[in-house]
Formats: structure tokens, C-alpha cells, sequence
């Protein structure tokens, strides 16, 4: 039984550390500074007619990967709370089969 107390709290702790991890992210955001092109990159777009489709293709990539991410560490948030939800569970069940024996 202890084992399964140990696991459980790690599991927890490894949460929380996550957790705080993404909390600091996003407030470090609005620390972040904007940037802007430069002015031959502009009149590079201009002259060109395919450069402009392929910034467009780089950014729609660059999202992309960016709601890719964002995704998967959602869906690891959710295993490890559904995770945590079935050890407790376990720990309970076995916490009312030992006292319906009488073990303690």
C-alpha cells in the first residue's frame, strides 16, 4: 500500500511541477517583445508575386506547429488527470476491501 501512496504522490507532485511550469510560460508572455520586418522584405513581397504565397505558407506551418504543441500537451494534462482519478479509485477500493476484512 505504500508503494501505491508513493506513486500517487509523485504523480501529483510531477502535475503541480508542470502545472507551475505553464503558468511561468504564460506570464513570461507579455514580457515577450514584437518584431517587425525589415524594409527590403517589404519591397521584396512587392516585387515578387510568389514570395507573399510562400510567407503564407511558413506562418500557416509556423501556427500550425504552434496548435500542434498546444494540443498534445493538453491531451498529456488530461492522461495524467485520468491517470490520478483510476489511482485514487484503486486506493479506495482497496482502503474498503481491507476494512470490510478487518485488515488495517
Amino acid at each position: 500500500m505504500t508503494k501505491q501512496i508513493t506513486l500517487l504522490i509523485s504523480r501529483m507532485n510531477r502535475t503541480l511541477i508542470v502545472a507551475a511550469l505553464l503558468t511561468a510560460a504564460h506570464l513570461a508572455g507579455p514580457l515577450a517583445q514584437t518584431v517587425q520586418a525589415c524594409p527590403m522584405c517589404k519591397i521584396a513581397n512587392e516585387q515578387d508575386a510568389l514570395l507573399p504565397k510562400a510567407y503564407m505558407y511558413s506562418i500557416l506551418f509556423m501556427m500550425g506547429m504552434m496548435f500542434s504543441l498546444g494540443g498534445g500537451v493538453a491531451f498529456a494534462m488530461y492522461r495524467i488527470g485520468r491517470r490520478e482519478n483510476a489511482d485514487i479509485e484503486n486506493l479506495e477500493q482497496f482502503g474498503l476491501q481491507t476494512a470490510a476484512t478487518g485488515m488495517n
